[in-house]
Parts: C-alpha cells; structure tokens; sequence
C-alpha cells in the first residue's frame, strides 16, 4: 500500500528526499565552563536548594540544637584525644574537646537562666567516628572535625546576625574564635 503512494510522489516529481544522518544530540548544551577552569573549591553546594544562606532560628530551638552538637563534639573529641597515634592529634582533640565541654556548658547555664528547655542527657551516646587503624583513625578524626566545626561557625554566625537574645550572641561571640582557630588548625593538620 505504501509503494503506490510513493510512485505517485515519485510520478508528481515529489519525491521524498533523502535526509542526512543528524548530528549527536549529546552534549545538550555547551559546556561554557571547560574543566581547566573549573572552580576547585570543596563544600560548595551545586543544589540551588542548598545554596541559600544560614537563618537565625528561634533561641530555644538553637539552645537544643547547639548543646547536642556540643555534646557529641565533646564526646567524639574526647575519645580521639585518648586513641591517636599522633602526639600532634591527641593535643588537637584535646584542647577541641575542652572548647567544647567550655561553650556546651555556658550554653546550659544560660538555658537554665533563661527557662529554656535542654536536651535530655544521653548516656548510651556513642562516638560518630568510625572504627578505623591508627592511620586512618587520624585522618577520620581530621574530616569529622573540620565539617562539625564549619556547621558550627556558620550556625553561631547565623545566629549572631539574628534579632534574638543579646546574651546568647555574646556567649556565642566569646566562643566563635575558638571555633575558628580550631578549624584553621585543623585545615593544616596531618592525619
């Protein structure tokens, strides 16, 4: 049925003309940033969702949230100070670990000054660093360390710039630069 169409096409000087292979369709759309100039920089974000800008949140709810961190950052630090290998390490987790105990504490204080409920001790809480040789338990420590410690500047910075309670932005103030010379250590450390 098809070849009577096509020599009435082919009859009527119409034929259907032969068309070329396309091109590939892949790649969709030009890469406008070739690879050599790349941003290499790391923690970046690429989901639009996540590239938005820390928030203050509500001091009560900050209160909970910071002094179980501080908690767990204590505690991970804690355990670190007694089970690396490097001297090095072991004095880097042990002045985190005091950083951590000194601000979670200031922070409870000022909760139960405040009214503001705490978080419920946990006495079965459990180190997040995984189980690893003495090498790699180094270099665990390292990158648990330095991403608690960017949550942690970038969650105290938020809440400084907030509209909230002036005496926890002062705490929270006193306690940043030790955060921040923390995580500068950190970023130099070798595992």
């Amino acid at each position: 049925m098809l070849t009577p169409f096509v020599m009435m096409l082919m009859a009527s000087g119409q034929a259907p003309e032969a068309k070329a292979p396309s091109p590939t369709t892949l790649p969709r759309q030009a890469d406008t940033q070739p690879y050599e100039k790349r941003d290499t920089s790391q923690g970046v974000p690429t989901d639009p969702l996540f590239d938005k800008s820390r928030v203050a949140a509500d001091d009560p709810d900050f209160i909970l949230t910071a002094v179980e961190n501080g908690r767990q950052a204590t505690l991970d630090a804690q355990g670190a100070a007694k089970q690396l290998a490097s001297e090095s390490l072991r004095a880097m987790a042990a002045a985190i670990g005091s950083q951590n105990e000194t601000t979670t504490h200031k922070l409870e204080a000022l909760a139960k000054r405040k009214g503001w409920r705490l978080p419920e001790s946990n006495p079965q809480r459990a180190s997040t660093l995984p189980a690893a040789g003495p090498d790699r338990a180094g270099a665990n420590f390292i990158v648990n360390q330095i991403s608690a410690h960017q949550a942690t500047v970038a969650q105290y910075k938020a809440q400084i710039a907030g509209k909230g309670d002036p005496e926890l932005k002062r705490t929270l103030e006193q306690a940043l630069p030790g955060y921040e010379k923390n995580l500068a250590r950190l970023l130099e450390a070798k595992p």
